[in-house]
């Protein structure tokens, strides 16, 4: 599909429920997770609830397509061929006589004293004593020469291969069964279903549609505190600048001659800034404010020099800072010179 073709579709209710929950969460990736019989995703447990795991995985594979997540390698699961099962032990065999009745050989060797030979011949009630020294060895995974102090205990691995108990064959590599837990079948790797369980991250694209819920939220939230103040408050409304161009802002607040615009930036993008500054040359105010709903530290010395407040709205400081710009906006010019200390701007 080409990405016009993906950009023209639109997102499902199903799917805007997904991304709701990702940025709810400030989930920018989510993994996939066993969970008994089903892969289910970080942070999408809740949605179990009223989807399926297959169709959960159905709706991010959409999303990916569309340009909304993007689709990382991250594991991958071998699958009941017959019930499509997750619940899969595997066994070795024989592969003579096919049989699951072998064991694994290890070839040893005492360090100290040069003696090699299987692994069990090592074996005793008392751990791995060396059948040619005598010395006592101890447990075998602290007796590595790489880990193990004591020379005279150190050993190491020269080879492994396995044995078939039943018919006595002697190989290096098992052939390799699986078993479904669920319904009980044997299948081969060459039998099996092995899918790839892949990751997913929210791409920039979010911006056009997930923020839209969570910016209303701030968005009333200013606009409590506007309204508390005696602003008249207009809503994601337009504007006819100078140019004959109507803007577009977040909110329009009034009061008097006072108009206050004020934009939000959901994911702390400098190109917000840009916008909210042609904007602000084009319509005349005084007042002009980008909330930061990221707290993207670059963004308020950005707007700086433009005479645009960028307020963090991370932070419920920025409520106060907001406050005392509104009580600025409300003195007139007379009151500002009677009290300079106080309205002076550093």
């Amino acid at each position: 599909m080409s990405s016009m073709a993906a950009e023209n579709l639109k997102n499902t209710k199903q799917e805007e429920a997904l991304l709701n929950t990702l940025i709810d969460k400030d989930l920018r990736e989510t993994k996939p997770k066993r969970q008994g019989d089903v892969v289910i995703y970080e942070g999408l447990e809740d949605l179990t609830k009223e989807f399926t795991a297959v169709e959960i995985n159905k709706l991010l594979k959409s999303l990916s397509t569309k340009g909304y997540l993007i689709e990382k390698s991250y594991d991958s699961a071998i699958l009941c061929p017959r019930c499509n099962s997750l619940q899969i032990s595997s066994r070795y065999r024989c592969p003579q006589c096919q049989s699951i009745n072998i064991q694994k050989v290890q070839l040893v060797e005492h360090m100290i004293c040069g003696f090699i030979d299987n692994r069990s011949k090592f074996e005793t009630e008392e751990g791995l004593v060396c059948p040619k020294c005598k010395t006592v060895i101890g447990d075998f995974l602290s007796t590595q020469s790489k880990t193990q102090p004591d020379k005279s205990k150190a050993i190491r691995v020269i080879g492994s291969s396995f044995a078939c108990d039943k018919c006595g064959s002697k190989f290096e590599r098992p052939n390799v069964l699986h078993n479904c837990e669920r319904c009980g079948s044997n299948f081969t790797y060459s039998e099996a279903n092995y899918e790839k369980l892949p990751s997913y991250e929210l791409t920039d694209k979010v911006e056009e549609l997930a923020p839209r819920r969570f910016v209303l939220d701030a968005l009333r939230r200013v606009e409590g505190l506007l309204t508390e103040r005696g602003f008249s408050i207009d809503l994601q409304t337009k504007i006819k600048g100078k140019s004959g161009v109507e803007q577009s802002f977040d909110i329009v607040a009034r009061k008097g001659n006072n108009v206050i615009l004020l934009d939000a930036s959901p994911w702390g993008n400098p190109n917000d800034l840009i916008s909210l500054l042609g904007k602000k040359m084009d319509v005349d105010s005084k007042s002009v404010i980008l909330l930061d709903l990221t707290g993207n530290p670059n963004l308020a010395s950005l707007g700086k020099p433009y005479s645009i407040t960028v307020l963090d709205g991370r932070d419920e400081k920025y409520k106060e800072t907001l406050i005392s710009l509104l009580e600025d906006a409300g003195k007139t010019e007379d009151d500002k010179r009677r009290s300079p200390l106080r309205w002076r701007r550093s």
